[in-house]
């Protein structure tokens, strides 16, 4: 018999979603800087094995106070993509999890059915989108940022993980609509079992576009640009939504976290808002702070 699905709160550290099958974590500011930055990156090799040495230390005592076993956990190096991993070998668990450079590369969602394992993302205003059946005991993580979710062309990762994946040269449809494929290609999972869990991004009372962007959502989804004065601001939550319902999730599966990450400054990292404040502090992706985000199959 499933358990019911618990929403908790607590006024410091982590907050949570869970069922007698899934737990889902996620950091708050106070955590402190959870994103490993590349060490091939332009930033010097000095500056970010020293950002990297923070956020070691930064993960080690979140996994501590929440008894996150990082040998069980598999992080990944988004690309900002719509680009799935999935594995089912416990030779895989552990990667990432304090080591940037063994992080899964070129993938923006993983997806798992390996017992006792974890899933983690980090984000500073894109979504983490969370999926799991408990029918089917698969769990998986997505980082939707707005190239991601429209979809992008970027060369995948096969389920070792490690050899090039011919199809996924094409256009993708977005990585929420790619992730519900991968559930039932390789788990045989009923959309209509699948629960879905998005948090906090930046939603679209901050979130102003270009035109040249607009256009880009205005064939699918014109109904989430929205106008305001000379400004055009875009809901990626509810496209999102769009995307998942128009694809088989139920509504009631659907749990969407409230708040803004650009709003909320006191809870999260926010490359927007932050790059707004002082520019030249984010010039470059590498020295973005974030919050992580965990999904966890019991």
């Amino acid at each position: 018999m499933r358990g019911p699905l618990k929403f908790t709160s607590p006024i410091s550290s982590m907050i949570w979603i869970e069922n007698n099958h899934i737990s889902i974590f996620f950091s708050l500011k106070s955590d402190g800087d959870m994103l490993f930055t590349r060490t091939d990156a332009d930033l010097k090799r000095t500056d970010a094995d020293k950002k990297n040495k923070k956020v070691r230390q930064n993960r080690i005592s979140f996994f501590k106070k929440h008894n996150i076993d990082p040998k069980r956990l598999v992080n990944l190096a988004g690309i900002h993509g719509a680009n799935i991993a999935t594995f089912t070998r416990e030779s895989i668990l552990g990667s990432g999890s304090l080591d940037p450079d063994t992080r899964i590369p070129n993938t923006d969602g993983l997806i798992t059915n390996i017992k006792n394992s974890y899933l983690m993302i980090t984000g500073a205003d894109c979504f983490p989108v969370m999926f799991w059946d408990d029918s089917k005991n698969v769990i998986g993580a997505a980082h939707c940022g707005w190239k991601g979710i429209i979809g992008a062309d970027h060369r995948g990762l096969n389920a070792d993980l490690r050899r090039p994946d011919a199809d996924s040269r094409r256009q993708k449809s977005g990585i929420a609509i790619e992730m519900i494929k991968r559930f039932k290609r390789d788990f045989s999972s009923n959309p209509a079992d699948i629960n879905v869990w998005i948090g906090p991004g930046i939603k679209s009372c901050h979130y102003y576009i270009p035109q040249e962007r607009a256009e880009l959502f205005s064939k699918n989804y014109k109904n989430h640009i929205i106008e305001r004065g000379n400004q055009l601001f875009l809901d990626l939550a509810g496209i999102i939504k769009s995307q998942l319902l128009e694809n088989g999730i139920k509504p009631e599966k659907i749990t969407e976290h409230p708040d803004c990450t650009f709003c909320e400054k006191d809870k999260w990292f926010s490359y927007r808002r932050d790059k707004l404040i002082n520019p030249e502090r984010v010039e470059g992706p590498e020295i973005i702070e974030a919050n992580a985000f965990i999904i966890h199959l019991k």
